[in-house]
Protein backbone atom coordinates (compact mmCIF):
# COMPACT_ATOMS: atom_id res chain seq x y z
CA UNK A 1 0.00 0.00 0.00
CA UNK A 2 2.52 2.62 0.87
CA UNK A 3 5.10 1.88 -2.45
CA UNK A 4 1.44 2.20 -4.16
CA UNK A 5 1.00 5.81 -2.68
CA UNK A 6 4.78 6.42 -3.11
CA UNK A 7 4.63 5.70 -6.90
CA UNK A 8 1.55 7.64 -6.95
CA UNK A 9 3.07 11.04 -5.21
CA UNK A 10 6.03 10.44 -7.35
CA UNK A 11 4.36 10.46 -11.08
CA UNK A 12 1.89 13.56 -9.18
CA UNK A 13 5.55 15.42 -8.51
CA UNK A 14 6.43 14.98 -11.78
CA UNK A 15 3.31 16.81 -13.53
CA UNK A 16 3.24 19.51 -10.66
CA UNK A 17 6.76 20.54 -11.88
CA UNK A 18 5.58 20.74 -15.51
CA UNK A 19 2.75 23.08 -14.81
CA UNK A 20 4.11 25.21 -11.35
CA UNK A 21 4.98 27.76 -13.80
CA UNK A 22 1.09 28.41 -14.76
CA UNK A 23 0.15 28.81 -11.06
CA UNK A 24 1.72 31.12 -8.29
CA UNK A 25 0.38 28.86 -5.35
CA UNK A 26 -0.08 25.08 -4.61
CA UNK A 27 -2.75 24.43 -2.12
CA UNK A 28 -3.02 21.68 0.10
CA UNK A 29 -6.17 20.47 1.45
CA UNK A 30 -6.10 17.72 4.40
CA UNK A 31 -9.50 15.43 5.25
CA UNK A 32 -10.03 17.54 8.22
CA UNK A 33 -10.91 20.89 5.87
CA UNK A 34 -7.51 22.07 6.54
CA UNK A 35 -6.71 24.39 3.31
CA UNK A 36 -2.90 25.57 3.05
CA UNK A 37 -1.64 27.38 -0.09
CA UNK A 38 2.17 27.68 -0.91
CA UNK A 39 4.63 29.93 -3.38
CA UNK A 40 5.37 27.90 -6.43
CA UNK A 41 8.09 29.79 -6.37
CA UNK A 42 11.60 27.71 -5.91
CA UNK A 43 8.97 24.72 -4.58
CA UNK A 44 10.86 22.02 -3.43
CA UNK A 45 8.62 19.03 -2.31
CA UNK A 46 10.30 15.59 -0.63
CA UNK A 47 8.55 12.49 0.62
CA UNK A 48 10.20 11.44 4.10
CA UNK A 49 8.76 8.25 5.94
CA UNK A 50 4.96 9.07 6.13
CA UNK A 51 5.44 12.54 5.53
CA UNK A 52 5.09 15.11 2.62
CA UNK A 53 7.61 18.12 3.42
CA UNK A 54 6.71 21.31 1.46
CA UNK A 55 10.33 23.83 0.74
CA UNK A 56 12.63 21.65 3.52
CA UNK A 57 10.19 21.25 5.52
CA UNK A 58 9.06 24.64 6.94
CA UNK A 59 5.34 22.73 6.06
CA UNK A 60 4.57 19.77 5.66
CA UNK A 61 1.74 16.89 5.68
CA UNK A 62 1.06 13.18 6.70
CA UNK A 63 0.70 11.65 3.48
CA UNK A 64 -2.63 9.52 4.70
CA UNK A 65 -4.46 12.83 5.92
CA UNK A 66 -3.81 14.64 2.52
CA UNK A 67 -7.44 14.38 0.59
CA UNK A 68 -6.07 16.59 -2.18
CA UNK A 69 -3.33 19.11 -4.05
CA UNK A 70 -3.83 21.41 -6.77
CA UNK A 71 -2.65 24.48 -8.22
CA UNK A 72 -4.30 27.89 -8.03
CA UNK A 73 -4.26 31.27 -8.94
CA UNK A 74 -5.10 32.59 -5.27
CA UNK A 75 -3.65 31.13 -2.01
CA UNK A 76 -5.84 29.68 0.38
CA UNK A 77 -6.78 32.99 1.99
CA UNK A 78 -9.29 33.71 -1.17
CA UNK A 79 -7.21 36.77 -2.04
CA UNK A 80 -5.30 36.85 -5.19
CA UNK A 81 -1.50 37.51 -5.36
CA UNK A 82 -2.02 41.14 -7.33
CA UNK A 83 -0.98 43.92 -5.27
CA UNK A 84 -2.27 47.25 -6.48
CA UNK A 85 -0.18 50.53 -5.10
CA UNK A 86 -2.68 53.42 -4.83
CA UNK A 87 -5.42 52.02 -7.12
CA UNK A 88 -7.89 53.89 -8.70
CA UNK A 89 -11.20 54.75 -6.40
CA UNK A 90 -12.98 53.46 -9.61
CA UNK A 91 -11.52 49.96 -9.26
CA UNK A 92 -12.47 49.94 -5.16
CA UNK A 93 -15.57 49.41 -2.82
CA UNK A 94 -15.64 52.38 -0.52
CA UNK A 95 -17.39 49.93 2.11
CA UNK A 96 -15.47 47.06 2.03
CA UNK A 97 -12.29 47.84 3.73
CA UNK A 98 -10.23 44.67 5.79
CA UNK A 99 -6.49 44.89 7.68
CA UNK A 100 -4.45 42.06 6.74
CA UNK A 101 -5.41 40.29 9.08
CA UNK A 102 -8.91 40.12 8.21
CA UNK A 103 -10.67 43.11 10.52
CA UNK A 104 -13.46 45.23 8.84
CA UNK A 105 -12.47 48.92 8.62
CA UNK A 106 -15.66 51.50 8.41
CA UNK A 107 -14.27 53.00 6.26
CA UNK A 108 -11.19 53.63 3.27
CA UNK A 109 -8.23 53.15 5.64
CA UNK A 110 -6.45 56.62 6.42
CA UNK A 111 -2.94 55.16 7.65
CA UNK A 112 0.20 53.65 5.38
CA UNK A 113 -0.05 49.83 5.40
CA UNK A 114 -1.58 46.77 3.38
CA UNK A 115 -5.59 46.49 2.88
CA UNK A 116 -7.62 44.48 1.03
CA UNK A 117 -10.72 45.91 -1.19
CA UNK A 118 -12.05 43.85 -3.37
CA UNK A 119 -10.00 40.37 -3.13
CA UNK A 120 -7.20 42.64 -3.74
CA UNK A 121 -4.54 43.26 -1.53
CA UNK A 122 -4.03 47.47 -1.53
CA UNK A 123 -1.08 49.02 -0.33
CA UNK A 124 -1.77 52.59 0.85
CA UNK A 125 1.45 54.55 0.49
Amino acid sequence: MMKRLLLILMTMAGVLAAQADDYPYLTFETSDGTVQSVSTTSLKLEISGDKLLVNDGAQSFTLTDLKKMYFSTNDATGIDGNVNVNAQPSTLNPQLWFTIDGRMLSGKPTKKGIYINNGHKVIIK
